[in-house]
C-alpha cells in the first residue's frame, strides 16, 4: 500500500476512532447539563407526576439510577412539594424513591390526594411497583406536626392498592399510622387508618366528631373510610382513652373536676356527618358530677337517680359504666357497673346512684336535652346543643342500616 493511503487510513480511523467519540461525548455532556435536557426531565416527570415539576439539576450515575436536586412540584404557580435532593432507582421492577427530607404544603393536601388519584391509582398500568421512603417531613403553614420515617408502597397488581406508614412527631415514642387504600370494589374506594396512640385532635381533621374531647384524649384503633363525594362514610373500630368529661360534653352544668373517662367503640358508622349506627362502652372511674345533671338525665333519659343527698350540688361517684347503643337514632342505654345491681350506671363506693329507667328506647337527640338547659323537652336551640345534636341522626328521618358503611 502507498504511503499516503496508509497515512490517509490511519488520519481517517483517529478521526473515527477517538475525535468522533471525544465530541459526541463532549457534546452529550454539554446537552445534558443544559436547560434542555432539564427542561426535557421536567416535562416527563410533570406528566408522569401530575404536578408541575422543576429541578435545579440532575445526574445519571447509571442507566437504571437518578439524583434530582432542589425538586419543586407545584400547584397553581406555588410549591406543593419541595424535595432537596430526591433519588430514584429501578431495582428489580420496583422504582425505589428516597428522600432525606420534604416540605409539603398543607394547603395544598387536597390537591396532592387529587394527583395520586388521578396519576398514579388511575392511570398507572404495568407491574412496576413504587416504593417511596423519606426520612422527615415537615408541613408549612399548617401548624402539623412533622411525619418521620415515612414509607409509601403502591403495587398495580396487588391489593391494597396503596400503603404507608409513619410516626406523628418528632420524638422517638411518637404514634405510628398505618393508611391502607383498597380499590377492588371499584368506587367506592376504601381508605383505613390504624394508630396506636394518635390524639383526637389530630384525627378531627377528617372526622370532626372528635373534636373537643380533651387535650390529652388519643384514640387507639382503625378507621374505614369509604370515599364518597366529599363526606366519606366513616366506622370506628377502636378506644378512645384519657378523655375530659368536662370538655368533651360542653355542659354548663358544673362538671369542673369530672374527671376523665374512656370510650370503648365496638363500631360506630358516621354517614353525610350524622352517627347512623353506635355501640360501645363509656368507663370512668372517681369523678364527680351536678346533682342538677342527674335530675336532667333522669326527666329526658328516663334514668333512676338515687343521689345521697338532695343538699348536694356535687355528687363524688366511684365507677361510671354506660353501655350504648345508637341505632339510627334510637338510644339504649346499659348500666354496667360491677359489683352492683344490674343496670346500675353510675356508682358510689356502697350503693347505686343511676340505674337503667324501665322506659330504655329514646331518640338520641334527649342526649343535648340533658346537657343544654332549656324549658321545653326538645333540643335546645344554643349554639352548643346544636353542635352536639347536629351529628344526632334523628329516628323518624334515619334509612335502615346493616351496620356496614354503604
Amino acid at each position: 500500500m502507498h504511503e499516503s493511503t496508509r497515512r490517509l487510513l490511519c488520519r481517517v480511523a483517529f478521526l473515527l476512532g477517538c475525535v468522533v467519540p471525544t465530541v459526541c461525548t463532549l457534546s452529550w455532556i454539554t446537552y445534558r447539563q443544559s436547560n434542555w435536557a432539564i427542561e426535557a426531565i421536567e416535562h416527563e416527570l410533570s406528566q408522569t407526576i401530575g404536578l408541575k415539576c422543576q429541578i435545579a439539576r440532575y445526574y445519571n450515575p447509571k442507566p437504571t439510577k437518578w439524583i434530582f436536586e432542589d425538586v419543586h412540584l407545584e400547584r397553581a404557580g406555588e410549591d406543593a412539594v419541595v424535595f432537596p435532593v430526591l433519588k430514584a432507582e429501578l431495582v428489580e421492577n420496583t422504582w425505589h424513591l428516597s428522600a432525606d427530607e420534604a416540605e409539603i404544603d398543607w394547603a395544598s393536601r387536597h390537591r396532592l390526594w387529587e394527583t395520586i388519584q388521578e396519576g398514579i391509582l388511575l392511570k398507572r398500568g404495568g407491574t412496576q411497583q413504587l416504593h417511596l421512603n423519606v426520612a422527615e417531613v415537615h408541613f408549612r403553614d399548617g401548624n402539623q406536626p412533622p411525619l418521620r420515617q415515612l414509607s409509601i408502597r403502591h403495587n398495580p397488581a396487588t391489593q391494597p392498592a396503596l400503603t404507608s406508614i409513619a410516626m406523628i412527631g418528632s420524638t422517638d415514642n411518637s404514634p405510628t399510622l398505618q393508611v391502607a387504600l383498597d380499590t377492588t370494589a371499584g368506587v367506592p374506594w376504601q381508605l383505613q387508618l390504624k394508630t396506636d396512640r394518635l390524639l383526637t385532635d389530630r384525627l378531627a381533621m377528617a372526622v370532626p366528631q372528635l373534636a373537643g374531647l380533651g387535650a390529652d384524649a388519643y384514640y387507639q384503633g382503625q378507621m374505614t373510610f369509604e370515599l364518597v363525594n366529599d363526606s366519606p362514610n366513616v366506622e370506628l373500630r377502636g378506644n378512645i382513652y384519657q378523655m375530659n368529661l368536662e370538655t368533651a360534653l360542653a355542659s354548663k352544668f358544673g362538671l369542673h373536676g369530672a374527671g376523665g373517662a374512656d370510650l370503648y367503640l365496638d363500631s360506630v358508622i358516621i354517614r353525610q356527618n350524622t352517627v347512623h349506627w353506635a355501640n360501645g362502652v363509656l368507663a370512668s372511674k372517681n369523678g364527680q358530677i351536678s346533682r342538677r345533671l342527674l335530675n336532667r338525665a333522669a326527666q329526658h333519659l328516663q334514668l333512676r337517680v338515687i343521689p345521697p343527698s338532695q343538699n348536694e350540688d356535687l355528687i363524688a361517684y366511684h365507677e361510671l359504666a354506660i353501655g350504648f347503643r345508637d341505632d339510627q337514632g334510637r338510644l339504649t342505654l346499659s348500666g354496667l357497673c360491677a359489683n352492683m345491681p344490674h343496670g346500675t350506671m353510675l356508682a358510689g363506693l356502697e350503693h347505686p346512684l343511676a340505674m337503667e329507667g324501665l322506659v330504655n328506647n329514646l331518640p338520641a337527640t334527649n342526649l343535648a336535652s340533658v346537657f343544654h338547659e332549656d324549658h321545653t323537652p326538645s333540643v335546645p336551640a344554643s349554639q352548643r346543643s346544636v353542635d352536639m345534636a347536629r351529628w344526632l341522626a334523628v329516628p323518624q328521618l334515619a334509612d335502615r342500616s346493616d351496620n356496614s358503611l354503604r
